[in-house]
C-alpha cells in the first residue's frame, strides 16, 4: 500500500537512510511492443538505470532506483532495431518523478505558483526551486480553443496614435473579446475569417477603409 504508485514494478528491496527512504526495483519480464512497429519481445539487449522520486512517506523522501531493459526489436527492417522500455502509469519518458508525485506537485504550483509553492514543497519533503515551481506551472496552461460567435463586431483602436493600430474582433451578441490583430487593415483581417470559418460576416467599419 506505501508504494502502490510504483505497483507495475517488481520492488525488490527497501532501505532507510535518514531522510530519504531508498527503493530498489525492476520491471516486469513481460513482453512489450515495439514503439515503432508495434511487435511485441522480451528478448533483452541490456539494462539501464533510471532514478525517480516518488510522494513522500511519513516526512521521509522516497528515492527508487529501477531498473528497465534495452529489448530488441525481431523484426529485422524496423528502424527501431533497439529501444529502451517505458513504465507506463509509473513515470513519463524523460521525467525524473513519478506521475503522482508530478500530480501532487501540479495540484501546489496551480495554488501557489513559484516561492510559495517552492516554501510548501520543502515543507512536504519533496524540495523544488521556484524556477522549476514556475516551469511546472507553465506547462500546465492550456489554451482554450477559439470560440468564433455567430455575428461579430469589428473595430479597430490606436496603440499609438497616428502610428500604430490594431483591431479588435468581438462577439456582437454578448461583447465578449474574441482575438486582437496586430493592424488595422483589410487585408489582416480577410485572413483571420478565412481561418476561422463559421460565422456571419458583416463588412466592417474600419477607419483606414472610411478614408
Amino acid at each position: 500500500m506505501v508504494f502502490s504508485g510504483l505497483s507495475a514494478l517488481v520492488i525488490e528491496g527497501v532501505t532507510g537512510e535518514g531522510e530519504v527512504i531508498r527503493v530498489s526495483a525492476r520491471t516486469r519480464d513481460d513482453p512489450v511492443p515495439c514503439p515503432a512497429c508495434g511487435t511485441r519481445t522480451a528478448r533483452v539487449h541490456g539494462f539501464h538505470g533510471r532514478v525517480l522520486a516518488d510522494v513522500p512517506v511519513d516526512g521521509r523522501q522516497i528515492v527508487a532506483s529501477v531498473r528497465v531493459r534495452r529489448l530488441v526489436c525481431p523484426v529485422l527492417d524496423c528502424p527501431r532495431q533497439t529501444f529502451r522500455e517505458q513504465v507506463p502509469g509509473v513515470v513519463e519518458r524523460y521525467q525524473r518523478r513519478t506521475n503522482r508525485l508530478t500530480s501532487q506537485l501540479d495540484s501546489v504550483v496551480q495554488e501557489l505558483a513559484g516561492r510559495a509553492g517552492s516554501r510548501l514543497c520543502r515543507v512536504l519533503a519533496c524540495a523544488i526551486s521556484r524556477s522549476t515551481a514556475l516551469r511546472m506551472l507553465m506547462r500546465q496552461v492550456v489554451t482554450p480553443p477559439l470560440r468564433v460567435s455567430r455575428v461579430l463586431g469589428v473595430y479597430d483602436f490606436a496603440l499609438k496614435r497616428q502610428h500604430r493600430y490594431a483591431t479588435v474582433i468581438i462577439d456582437a451578441e454578448t461583447g465578449e473579446r474574441i482575438d486582437v490583430l496586430p493592424d488595422r487593415t483589410a487585408q489582416t483581417l480577410t485572413t483571420w475569417l478565412r481561418e476561422h470559418p463559421g460565422a456571419q460576416y458583416r463588412k466592417p467599419q474600419l477607419k483606414s477603409e472610411r478614408r
